[in-house]
């Protein structure tokens, strides 16, 4: 099925753009980790399917769908990357009903060791510190984006904060009260 100028293209349907797409996916999938975490890249790479297929199907013709699908990658990267930067500062300097309205799925009321080790990391770390080590350890991102969400100046200012973290952590005093069980 061909569809006329008012549809992606005059010589392809939505759905052998689609095809063609997935069968460049490993390509698209190298394109999104440079952006952001190898464990976020099929959310973002599911999310930029969904926007090219919406624009497809209701936009103007797509002059370069491989161009434009690596542009609607990165973006759909920079707006995980944005929104987990969201989730990091509820977690990290948030009160528990704001962490709660980040729409964050964690019960907090059968959790409390995590709301007793947040409570530690806030006392413990700088806020900046605090969010650092969340984004690395909680979301599992690079330091590179990292560094582009918590705006430090270089992905190695990343790893130093994560460094002076971990050895404040690792304090006899502060691992007590991070292993204290109520």
């Amino acid at each position: 099925m061909t569809q006329s100028s008012g549809g992606p293209s005059a010589d392809r349907s939505v759905e052998e753009h689609i095809l063609h797409l997935k069968s460049r996916e490993k390509h698209f999938k190298r394109v999104i980790e440079k952006r952001i975490a190898r464990g976020h890249v099929e959310e973002v790479w599911q999310e930029a399917l969904i926007r090219m297929f919406k624009r497809l199907q209701s936009g103007p013709p797509v002059e370069k769908p491989d161009a434009y699908m690596a542009t609607v990658c990165g973006n759909a990267a920079t707006d995980v990357l944005r929104q987990l930067g969201r989730h990091a500062d509820a977690f990290a300097g948030g009160d528990l009903d704001e962490f709660s309205e980040a729409a964050i799925m964690i019960d907090f009321d059968r959790d409390v060791d995590l709301v007793r080790i947040q409570s530690v990391l806030r006392e413990e770390l700088t806020p900046q510190q605090h969010k650092v080590y969340i984004l690395k350890h909680y979301y599992g991102l690079d330091s590179r984006s990292i560094a582009e969400l918590a705006g430090v100046a270089s992905d190695s200012a990343v790893r130093q904060m994560i460094r002076a973290a971990n050895r404040k952590l690792r304090e006899p005093a502060v691992m007590r009260r991070l292993a204290a069980e109520d």
